[in-house]
């Protein structure tokens, strides 16, 4: 949980090696490596050697031939067969579980400090007075987490049983709290796979109003944005299930997360990016929204969206589960940077 943007030191930096055209496999890392410390697994149990199992030039980590280390070919991640349906024509290799964790690399290497370009979060916890009182006086805060798959934690390793068993971000958000605070945190996670907001505002009185939350962390918009929700039904469905909670509770606070991207070479594609405006329209004292689209969209200028992802279509990784919980984080803890 040591913010990405505030170190000189990435630590399991998630790749998926790729063989284009019969080429050795390669991959780029989101910063410029001054040292590489290590080259594992995703599971983190097994090391790949330098000058044996890969090697770093032209700004790319590459396979060396007869290394052990995973990896895909563009034959399989663009599949012949029916998989998911491309933009452009033709599929896209998509699967659930820890495929794509097994075929992932973890790199951990020194580099320039403040390399991190994109949005970086600030504390707002003024805007989260109740939130902010609880934490700091160390009462108990009942935090509870409404959204889709990604807050479910789908292909988070924990969710598949695979190590290094990272949970999902909103158990991440939680337990960082707990720890720096010293406070008692009560987790609540009603998320569902495969739900947008429309149902999350007709779900709310009980999955969310009923629990009588401190603060709500609301994540919708993948689905909403495959199914080109217009922005302003988003915005409706978000702000009515805001209003169901402070009917029970009218104190509750909010966290309101603009999703990911999907893959951008996928038929997933749709409304996505423009969530994030509407969400913004919907915050000020007592609601504040974290931009995962603007991270993503930052993430994805430097690495391939297969670097970050546990399907290959809409879900992330544990690399990108630890960018939402720090992104969440960071909104609720002053740090130096």
């Amino acid at each position: 949980m040591r913010p990405f943007w505030n170190s000189n030191k990435m630590v399991n930096e998630s790749v998926l090696m790729q063989s284009i055209n019969g080429q050795p496999p390669e991959a780029r890392l989101l910063f410029k490596p001054k040292k590489i410390l290590s080259v594992t697994n995703a599971a983190l149990d097994t090391t790949y050697v330098e000058g044996i199992d890969w090697e770093f030039r032209h700004n790319k980590l590459v396979l060396i031939p007869g290394s052990k280390a995973k990896y895909m070919t563009d034959k399989q991640l663009y599949p012949d067969s029916a998989r998911f349906p491309k933009i452009d024509g033709g599929y896209i290799f998509h699967t659930e579980g820890t495929f794509f964790h097994r075929h992932q690399l973890a790199v951990t290497y020194k580099h320039k400090k403040k390399a991190w370009k994109g949005l970086i979060p600030k504390y707002q916890g003024a805007l989260l007075p109740v939130t902010t009182d609880k934490l700091q006086n160390k009462k108990k805060l009942h935090l509870l987490l409404f959204g889709d798959s990604i807050s479910a934690g789908a292909n988070a390793s924990a969710a598949g049983n695979a190590a290094p068993n990272l949970p999902a971000f909103g158990d991440l958000v939680a337990n960082h709290l707990k720890a720096y605070y010293q406070c008692e945190i009560q987790f609540t996670n009603t998320a569902v796979g495969g739900q947008n907001s429309k149902w999350g505002a007709e779900t709310a009185k009980d999955r969310v109003a009923a629990h009588h939350p401190d603060l709500v962390i609301i994540a919708f918009g993948m689905n909403d944005g495959t199914g080109r929700m217009d922005p302003l039904k988003f915005k409706e469905n978000i702000a009515s299930i805001m209003s169901q909670t402070k009917v029970a509770n009218p104190a509750a606070e909010f966290i309101l997360v603009a999703t990911m991207l999907p893959n951008p070479e996928s038929k997933f594609t749709g409304t996505q990016p423009r969530f994030k405006q509407v969400l913004e329209e919907l915050s000020g004292p007592g609601v504040i929204v974290t931009d995962m689209t603007a991270v993503h969209h930052e993430l994805l200028q430097h690495k391939s969206y297969q670097d970050m992802t546990g399907n290959n279509i809409n879900h992330p990784n544990d690399f990108l589960m630890r960018w939402y919980a720090q992104q969440i984080v960071g909104t609720l803890i002053p740090e130096k940077r």
